[in-house]
């Protein structure tokens, strides 16, 4: 969500004002609240600051809504606060109530917003169920597309920058490669069970439930399954011989992999069981006697 000030200092970033001296102007507020706005946005990773220069990020979704931005100086008005998650669930036509479910919004709040972008002509309702009005703002069905792809990709719980193997409600699993106070998990957590690797990237966890083997190992598979690296497939096949007893009953599509892969089959994306052998033995496991 990006607040009324915000938005406006986009707009002023883009027409220019790229310092804050400027921006500061622009906004008509102190130099250290400008400072404040610059340092909201980049933490949502709007803007850089860079040597005193603020420059937008270069991101698909940023760059519509700037053209929105600057084709109507009361746009503002509609999108600031939860103006943009309302206008990313208008991928396909809903009503006010699925928007405020998939929006996370209060239907007060919905409601409002739509009343705002109705008398502005920004959305149209038919049959009870609302959608962007490209004829009158043709960008607005691109920016909510454009978001919603860049908005899956993250997650509010977690920092900007990382990267989301598996999101729920109850736990999220991402990685960064800075060094962050959050519980880690998946391969940065195979040391203290016997494992000792160096995944180059540090795996992450928030839940509010403690992590055991099972749930360590189910991450990891979260991360073989999305990023499709060999590497991550032998040294998680490896862990899941390792501890079979505690993990046996794991069900997933990465582990159906292992065990034809175990049984001698050949699976796409899955270097021989020899090679991937002669890496278990300096662990002490032998594929071979599974």
């Amino acid at each position: 969500m990006l607040s009324k000030m915000e938005l406006r200092a986009l707009s002023g970033i883009s027409g220019g004002a790229d310092n804050v001296p400027a921006l500061s102007e622009h906004l008509g507020i102190s130099v250290s609240q400008t400072y404040k706005v610059i340092s909201s946005l980049s933490e949502k990773e709007f803007v850089r600051l860079d040597h005193g220069i603020v420059s937008i990020e270069k991101r698909t979704h940023i760059a519509i809504l700037l053209e929105i931005l600057n084709s109507s100086q009361d746009s503002y008005l509609a999108l600031s606060d939860s103006g943009l998650e309302i206008i990313r669930t208008l991928t396909i036509p809903r009503t006010a109530a699925e928007i405020s479910s998939v929006a996370g919004a209060h239907q007060t709040t919905v409601t409002r917003k739509i009343g705002i972008m109705r008398r502005m002509g920004m959305i149209r309702k038919e049959h009870s169920l609302y959608s962007a009005n490209e004829a009158l703002w043709p960008k607005l069905t691109e920016l909510a597309h454009s978001y919603d792809e860049y908005a899956k990709r993250t997650d509010p719980r977690i920092p900007f920058g990382s990267e989301i193997f598996h999101s729920a409600s109850d736990a999220v699993v991402f990685s960064s490669n800075r060094a962050l106070n959050y519980e880690r998990t998946a391969f940065s957590r195979y040391g203290e069970y016997g494992m000792e690797i160096h995944p180059g990237t540090n795996y992450y966890c928030i839940s509010d439930d403690e992590l055991n083997i099972k749930d360590i190992f189910i991450h990891s598979l979260y991360v073989v399954d999305k990023e499709k690296d060999w590497r991550n497939k032998m040294l998680a096949l490896i862990f899941y011989v390792m501890h079979e007893r505690e993990l046996n009953d794991v069900s997933h599509p990465v582990v159906n992999d292992m065990r034809m892969v175990l049984n001698g089959g050949r699976v796409d994306g899955w270097v021989p069981l020899r090679e991937m052998n002669e890496r278990a033995m300096m662990y002490g496991v032998d594929l071979y006697d599974n």
